[in-house]
């Protein structure tokens, strides 16, 4: 906040996890290895925190307050995040010369478990995330990942919209319906990708930036409203950028999402050392 105080003191598993995905990216893009000689440790001790709240099953639970115990639940959308977080921290490790096995094996036994055992996680099915981040992330693919997008769709899709957030409400958001395209390229759908993809554009501002949500009525007399209020976020420019990147193949990590994590690569170590 403005004046130095924390609004929200909840740590967060999937949030601290996710710079080992940002480093990777990062690298992949600028093959600067002197940054990620410099983020290392951070990205070392947060994934090493991650995995420090895992349970005996091995999900990871979802957040703790700081001076308190740990939740006492997993989130499937979560530990879908974590277990690319995971492997995208050990693409790294192995890029730097210092291999972490144990996060290899805690994204395998993460994929088992979204894979074969969704009861290990807390019921979240209204939420539009928990439908498609399994294959996004890359834990569910082939036909176990086409057939995932294919039950939610009529659930959480309004045609020529986009992705609704939560089921049972008529409100699109721009970045989850950017983040189901990511999941069709993941899948093999391109053209619903793209199709995905264009339905944002009525989010699309003037300057580029694009609005969080818009609520569409259910009568059509009825005029459209943003929701929240007049936002626009970064979360969704990123969304749109990983999305369209995702799509069109632009950049050195636009298959970040859409195909299996580089394990060890002594091509590409030697050209980065």
């Amino acid at each position: 906040m403005p004046d130095g105080t924390i609004e929200d003191s909840k740590l967060d598993t999937n949030v601290n996890a996710y710079i080992a995905v940002g480093v990777w990216t990062h690298w992949l893009c600028t093959r600067d290895t002197s940054a990620v000689h410099a983020l290392w440790p951070t990205v070392r001790r947060a994934l090493n925190w991650v995995l420090d709240m895992r349970r005996e099953d091995g999900a990871v639970i979802w957040a703790r307050e700081v001076d308190s115990q740990p939740w006492g639940y997993a989130l499937l959308t979560g530990c879908s995040s974590i277990r690319h977080a995971l492997r995208c921290g050990a693409a790294l490790a192995d890029l730097l010369g210092d291999p972490q096995p144990e996060w290899t094996s805690a994204a395998d036994v993460l994929d088992r478990l979204i894979t074969t055992n969704l009861g290990a996680f807390e019921p979240k099915e209204r939420w539009a995330m928990d439908w498609y981040y399994p294959v996004m992330t890359g834990a569910m693919t082939g036909a176990q990942a086409k057939a995932r997008l294919a039950e939610g769709w009529d659930r959480f899709v309004l045609d020529d919209r986009g992705v609704r957030c939560v089921n049972d409400e008529q409100w699109v958001t721009a970045a989850e319906t950017s983040e189901c395209a990511i999941a069709h390229c993941a899948a093999g759908d391109r053209d619903i990708a793209r199709e995905l993809l264009l339905w944002t554009m009525p989010h699309r501002r003037e300057d580029g930036a694009y609005w969080t949500g818009i609520v569409y009525p259910a009568e059509p007399e009825k005029t459209i409203v943003r929701f929240p209020a007049d936002e626009y976020s970064a979360y969704t420019a990123a969304a749109i950028i990983l999305a369209a990147d995702a799509i069109s193949s632009g950049s050195p990590a636009s298959t970040l999402f859409t195909q299996p994590m580089v394990r060890k690569n002594a091509h590409l170590k030697a050209r980065a050392l």
